[in-house]
């Protein structure tokens, strides 16, 4: 790739949210999980990216990364250390609570993304005029999209959808419909979904050689960080614990040892290369059967649960 990898780092504050989504794919663990950041791992983060280059983006996410009881703290802290900051929300809070953010994080707020779940908002026509008072009191330098996972479409969904649509017409916002994913396969596009997902194949990401866990990682609340989403549910891609000494950034890219890309982030911020690497590909799915039975016995229940899932949702 020709662009330069960009670099970010998405720490998940929470596992807490105000909605209960069957399709979750944002938690590691099963969505039961009501874990916060210890004020330890929330200590290890502000340490560990104040030593950082100041051209990494931080994304503050969950969960509902507005339910931790140091959200505010923790996003002045970040502000004051001079990153670009972003922000996910579900919008289910009161819009005094979003003017709060604005004020406080004013133009260093760099991105605030709404994700809208449609099957759990109770009352859409508020939750649309609240949309609306968002977008006109956000800082002009904020970009914003609007995400909203494609599930179980009917007939009042895609009025809703169109309501949506019209609104981020009006403010210039772009709408981003998800498919939606359990574990990292995507669910088969039904016939109704067509309009509002493109149906062109996943990216090929395997043997690729990627900038994932050089210049970008997550972070869950319990400090555990890895390369990226895809790889956060094998052992053997972790980078270690930020609580801990074992953490560490890659020194070089690493191939991929997935088939397909799952997660659009690394796309979108010029993680992945042209470049194959085979040798080191096949070194590094050796690594991960090794470490498949520890796995599968450490997470039999969330596996089950998972399965259940997706073989209910593709009934």
């Amino acid at each position: 790739m020709e662009n330069k990898p960009k670099k970010f780092i998405d720490f998940i504050i929470t596992q807490k949210c105000t909605y209960k989504c069957k399709y979750c794919s944002q938690s590691k663990f099963q969505t039961k999980q009501n874990h916060h950041a210890s004020n330890k791992t929330i200590h290890s983060f502000l340490n560990f990216i104040k030593n950082l280059e100041k051209d990494w983006e931080i994304t503050i996410t969950g969960g509902e990364a507005i339910l931790h009881p140091d959200f505010f703290k923790l996003i002045e802290n970040v502000k004051n250390l001079g990153f670009k900051l972003n922000l996910i929300t579900n919008l289910s809070f009161d819009i005094n609570i979003y003017t709060k953010i604005f004020k406080l994080i004013d133009t260093e707020l760099n991105r605030y993304d709404i994700s809208l779940h449609l099957d759990e908002i109770k009352n859409f026509n508020q939750t649309v005029e609240k949309l609306e008072i968002f977008l006109k009191l956000k800082p002009k330098t904020t970009t914003t999209v609007i995400h909203i996972p494609i599930y179980k479409i009917n007939k009042n969904k895609e009025e809703q959808i169109d309501k949506i649509i019209k609104l981020s017409q009006k403010y210039n916002i772009k709408v981003d419909f998800q498919q939606i994913r359990y574990l990292n396969r995507h669910k088969k596009i039904l016939q109704n979904e067509k309009k509002y997902l493109n149906n062109k194949p996943p990216f090929k990401s395997f043997s690729k050689l990627c900038y994932a866990g050089c210049n970008s990682l997550i972070i869950y609340e319990n400090g555990d960080a890895y390369k990226c989403y895809s790889s956060r549910f094998l052992k053997s891609n972790s980078l270690g614990n930020i609580n801990s000494k074992n953490f560490n950034l890659l020194k070089r890219m690493k191939p991929c040892t997935f088939k397909f890309c799952s997660c659009p982030k690394p796309l979108i911020y010029n993680q992945i290369t042209e470049q194959k690497d085979y040798i080191n590909t096949i070194k590094s799915m050796v690594i991960n059967t090794i470490f498949l039975p520890y796995y599968v016995i450490k997470n039999k229940n969330i596996l089950k649960n998972k399965l259940l899932q997706y073989i209910t949702q593709n009934r």
